[in-house]
């Protein structure tokens, strides 16, 4: 729609867009190398009584209009909610030249950069905000868009510690720049590089000081605590080692992290902690003797020994054989464990896919675990994660068993003999809402599936947000026998 002549500056306080967004305050601006002016406003959405961000930029060819106004419908489209909403977009003339405006979601939060500038963040809480930030831009890449001029300006820190990033797709056709997925890495490790370091290692945007040592792309010359883990994906991620989001995704997965707003350990006293490592020289050695020769004495004293019930291990769940209320006899549907994935197809399409296994070993000492979040619902992001086991063939099931890691989560089981695509292709087969540390769902009628899926649509919570766990999964049918 088109506006009419409207000064710059000031002076477009007041103006109202497309008959719905009122410009308020100028929060941000700056001109560009070639003449152009980029505006942030703080407006109302008079239609919905709410606040929104508004950049107002001046462009100088139809094409750069068309290559913003293409931006900004494909960013609409990404669904992953880190990933700050792009609502509408126009055009308008500022005095007298052509101009384009992009109206987004209001964030209320600090800027990383901001953040930054008071001085780095812990290594374990900068790996969490740039996780959280890799995962999102994963997303986008699924849907189709990428960043590419990716800063700590363009990463805004939510109430309850959340990032979300501005300017997916965007920020590059503002500069008229490409967005690439490899851009995206390096904007990543760069982040990574300033959360650690708070200094920028790139050229293009001067908000944070240049490192002052070492090549910069591996903090630990800037700042000595940085594990060497962290350094390494760091510098890989700075040297382009990685072939797109998700490989860096995995990495940073594997990595200690904190939430940004979780409580801070308490420090270790250098005096005390000295103190243990003496003592711990002193004890070591004896005690690693006596260990080795008692391991020896239990092996030799087995050996030709018929083992018995009472030595062997148990697992947490199920107690089989068992017997349910008009089944018979019910048996373990398994001899050796199924296929097991997890299931995040809202989110970046894993969730702790490493520890999967875990949740039918029968140890009762391993557990799988979702991904941290910052809401019991997923901090808004999806509407459930969980695993999906696949036992090959349609099998018959009649009572299912769980031992979870806490209490209070909102379970579902799901079953059907196709793969899903969403939780919603498999029919609900039973739930439980604020389950206990073990649930048992015993069904009325026996059901038969290949697939099934426990679906958490609600987290527990637990230090540093919220969390759900399966330490041990059972499904029971009918014994062969």
């Amino acid at each position: 729609m088109n506006q009419p002549a409207v000064a710059s500056g000031p002076s477009l306080r007041g103006v109202l867009l497309d008959g719905r967004y009122r410009l308020e305050q100028v929060r941000d601006g700056h001109d560009l190398a070639d003449g152009r002016t980029v505006t942030l406003w703080r407006a109302v959405d008079i239609g919905l009584d709410r606040r929104v961000a508004v950049v107002v930029v001046t462009t100088r060819t139809k094409k750069a209009r068309k290559a913003l106004a293409d931006a900004a419908t494909r960013a609409s489209r990404v669904s992953d909610g880190r990933c700050v909403r792009v609502l509408d977009v126009g055009d308008l003339d500022v005095d007298g030249q052509p101009g384009w405006w992009v109206a987004s979601e209001w964030v209320e939060g600090p800027s990383l950069a901001a953040l930054l500038r008071r001085g780095p963040l812990a290594p374990e809480v900068a790996v969490d905000v740039v996780r959280e930030c890799a995962e999102a831009l994963a997303a986008a890449a699924r849907d189709g868009c990428h960043h590419g001029r990716l800063h700590p300006e363009e990463v805004l820190i939510a109430p309850g510690g959340l990032p979300r990033i501005t300017g997916v797709q965007t920020a590059a056709a503002l500069a008229e720049e490409p967005a690439e997925e490899a851009d995206d890495v390096r904007g990543l490790g760069a982040l990574l590089f300033a959360a650690t370091t708070a200094r920028w290692p790139l050229p293009g945007w001067s908000g944070l000081p240049s490192p002052e040592r070492g090549d910069g792309k591996h903090p630990r010359s800037e700042r000595g605590d940085v594990p060497r883990e962290l350094d390494d994906v760091t510098a890989r991620a700075l040297s382009g080692g990685y072939p797109d989001v998700d490989g860096l995704v995995r990495d940073l997965r594997r990595l200690p992290s904190r939430a940004i707003d979780a409580p801070t350990p308490p420090p270790v006293r250098a005096a005390h902690a000295a103190a243990m490592r003496r003592w711990a020289w002193r004890l070591v050695p004896p005690l690693l003797v006596a260990v080795i020769a008692t391991s020896g004495w239990v092996i030799g004293s087995d050996l030709g020994r018929v083992p018995q019930s009472a030595r062997t291990h148990h697992a947490a769940l199920p107690t089989t054989p068992t017997t349910a209320p008009g089944s018979g006899r019910l048996v373990l549907v398994w001899r050796t464990p199924p296929a097991v994935s997890s299931f995040d197809p809202q989110g970046d399409g894993e969730e702790n896919p490493d520890a999967v296994g875990f949740a039918v070993d029968h140890d009762p000492s391993t557990t799988w675990t979702t991904d941290r979040y910052r809401s019991a619902h997923f901090g808004g992001l999806k509407p459930g994660v969980g695993l999906l086991v696949d036992l090959r063939r349609p099998t018959t099931v009649r009572v299912a068993q769980l031992a979870l890691q806490n209490s209070g989560a909102d379970v579902e089981l799901r079953a059907g003999d196709h793969a899903p695509r969403t939780a919603a292709d498999l029919p609900l087969v039973t739930a439980t809402t604020r389950a206990g540390v073990t649930v048992t769902w015993t069904m009325k009628t026996p059901t038969t599936a290949r697939y099934w899926l426990i679906w958490f649509t609600n987290l527990p919570k637990v230090q540093g947000g919220y969390r759900a766990g399966i330490t041990d999964l059972a499904l029971l049918g009918p014994s062969a026998d």
